[in-house]
């Protein structure tokens, strides 16, 4: 699913209809100036409240929204493509509101909750200092009618903005006590002080002016209590919640995907819109697996850190690209390009927890340790600069069966000539010595197979250096049976290709393209197989130079597949096709089966292969996860 499907999707609610429309008409042309200037981000924040948008989740009888958790993300999506600055500080509000909802304090609830969602009362939030380890930085104690606190809070947002904001303290049980307390400096007449810093000078989103609060001695009635909650209560929500940050990272990679958008449509340059379209793409399937997960409720913590990372890392890439299109203009603090990219900054950070920082740093550094590994060895320097594109996107993969596509290994299988036999050996009976286990060898092009680089090239990558994530892959299957029928010597064209592609559309950039043309049939049968002529010349059919030329450079596949013996057909004696593969470290399957039983797109390859070191190849196990 792309990023216009899925915002038509969005467009059939009529709350997000009205959102979209006044973001495109009255916040996007005004994005730059309401990320430094705070008058502006009031009017905006305010218009909103015109609207009735700014408390989406609170209940109809307290005069919110109501709305469930995918319209909620949505929303803030929306509002994150637009303008980090205006969805950072209305989530502020939105979650005081939400605060509220949970309370058992109603004379508070009546005092606030009415007047939210038009913007007539607005509240900030400042509790993060309880995700901190160590010493508590606001503690609060008993005290005749309330509670006393002294600290400090880090991050407020909204100074000048909101009103009041529900404070966080630690209680001598590490219970936490919540209440409203004034934004703007205040003196007690009990001796309490409530004294704030200059707002902060981020990067990014200075107009929410964010600043540090310093509570002396502030006396928090019993009146103003929000709600006391049990220690440890932050890293609980903090997972419960885990997936709610996640739009404002996709937001900001959508605001980004414009600008890619726009330059490939201005500059009309084929490398910007295979870069538009690839992270579309990836981008499309991180949306849809978020919102999928979102209905999952046995969703692990685990799964949604691993989507809370990759919208994180989507959000960063998008940005960086939306520099690197826009080129030197970009540098310019006033450029779209230069406020998205600051923006995915901050929704790096924003709620983050020591495990959402793993997740992060994990997600980035796991194609690099591969690449620096690769780099160190100097005869595959030449490949460094193409392993970085062997990965495919990352995908949240749904199937509905599993299909084998590799021959089961026995010692009557079809072999090249001069491979190694298949050979087994017992070692360990099971009525002598407890257990059965027996001893193989093969060659490492034998059965089902993937061919690797040095197999080919004598500086060329092993089998082992393949990183685990480009083994999945997905597909597409070219059926060339017909043609194949009467021509063993039949290889696949470039009009094969174009023909096909009128049908299912254009073959998709970092995917394998699997060539069926019914040779798997004569698999048990090794003189049908190879065909051999009178002179020892085999006869089977496999991908035409041309066509490979065409894949590679037009189509930026990651790789080849068929099932016969070799991608080459059996009278190419050059292995064209596999020197043109096999120049970068992409994939190469052979003596494939059940071909058959694949759509022509749609299906996700599992190839499972023996990590040989410096291996020439591998037998694979591989398997299609077909929709």
């Amino acid at each position: 699913m792309d990023y216009v499907e899925q915002e038509t999707l969005d467009d059939t609610n009529p709350l997000l209809r009205t959102a979209r429309s006044f973001l495109l008409e009255e916040v996007a042309p005004l994005a730059n100036e309401i990320d430094w200037n705070s008058n502006t981000l009031l009017n905006v924040l305010q218009s909103l409240g015109k609207l009735g948008l700014l408390a989406l989740r609170v209940s109809q009888c307290w005069g919110g929204k109501e709305v469930n958790e995918q319209v909620f993300g949505s929303f803030q999506e929306l509002v994150a493509q637009y303008s980090g600055a205006l969805a950072f500080l209305q989530t502020q509000h939105q979650s005081a509101a939400g605060m509220l909802v949970a309370s058992n304090n109603t004379s508070l609830k009546e005092k606030y909750l009415p007047y939210m969602s038009d913007g007539q009362v607005l509240l900030g939030v400042g509790f993060s200092q309880l995700r901190r380890e160590g010493e508590p930085l606001v503690v609060a104690v008993p005290v005749p009618g309330g509670y006393q606190l002294n600290g400090v809070v880090p991050w407020v947002t909204g100074w000048n903005l909101f009103g009041e904001f529900i404070v966080a303290a630690t209680l001598p049980d590490d219970r936490a006590v919540f209440g409203i307390i004034p934004l703007v400096e205040t003196h007690q007449e009990s001796g309490g002080a409530l004294a704030f810093s200059p707002p902060a000078q981020l990067a990014a989103m200075t107009s929410t002016n964010t600043v540090t609060a310093t509570l002396t001695n502030w006396f928090l009635p019993i009146e103003h209590i929000v709600y006391i909650k049990p220690a440890g209560w932050i890293h609980e929500n903090d997972k419960k919640n885990v997936l709610r940050a996640t739009f404002l990272a996709t937001g900001c990679a959508l605001g980004g995907l414009d600008i890619l958008k726009s330059a490939a449509k201005k500059k009309s340059l084929p490398f910007i819109t295979n870069a538009f379209e690839s992270l579309e793409r990836e981008l499309g399937d991180c949306r849809a697996a978020i919102r999928k997960a979102q209905q999952n409720s046995d969703l692990s913590f685990a799964e949604g850190l691993q989507l809370r990372a990759w919208s994180i890392d989507l959000a960063a890439r998008i940005s960086h690209a939306a520099i690197a299109v826009s080129s030197g203009a970009a540098i310019y603090s006033h450029h779209n390009a230069q406020r998205v990219y600051r923006e995915a900054l901050v929704f790096t950070v924003t709620g983050q927890t020591s495990a959402v920082m793993e997740a992060t740093l994990e997600r980035l550094i796991r194609k690099q340790d591969f690449l620096n590994e690769s780099y160190r060895h100097k005869e595959h320097r030449e490949h460094f600069s193409t392993l970085s594109s062997l990965s495919p996107l990352s995908h949240n993969i749904t199937y509905s069966r599993v299909v084998h596509l590799s021959h089961a290994i026995d010692t009557g299988i079809p072999l090249w000539e001069g491979d190694p036999p298949v050979e087994f050996e017992t070692v360990a009976e099971l009525d002598r010595d407890g257990y059965y286990l027996r001893r193989f060898s093969l060659g490492e092009h034998s059965g089902t197979h993937m061919n690797a680089p040095n197999s080919f090239y004598v500086d060329g990558v092993g089998s082992d250096r393949y990183p685990a994530e480009s083994l999945i892959v997905p597909a597409v299957v070219i059926k060339v049976c017909k043609q194949v029928v009467g021509n063993s010597d039949y290889v696949l064209s470039v009009d094969d290709i174009l023909a096909w592609e009128q049908h299912n559309g254009e073959i998709p950039s970092n995917c394998v393209v699997l060539l069926y043309t019914g040779w798997q049939e004569k698999w048990l049968d090794e003189s049908a197989f190879f065909n051999r002529d009178a002179e020892g010349g085999m006869h089977f059919p496999g991908f035409g130079s041309d066509a490979t030329r065409f894949l590679l450079e037009e189509r930026q596949i990651a790789g080849v597949g068929i099932d016969t013996h070799g991608v080459d057909a059996g009278q190419e004696t050059t292995f064209t096709t596999n020197h043109l593969v096999l120049k970068e470290p992409r994939i190469v399957l052979e003596n494939l089966t059940n071909l058959d039983q694949l759509p022509p797109r749609g299906t996700t390859l599992v190839i499972g292969i023996l990590r040989l070191k410096d291996g020439s190849g591998s037998p694979a196990a591989v398997m299609a996860l077909i929709p």
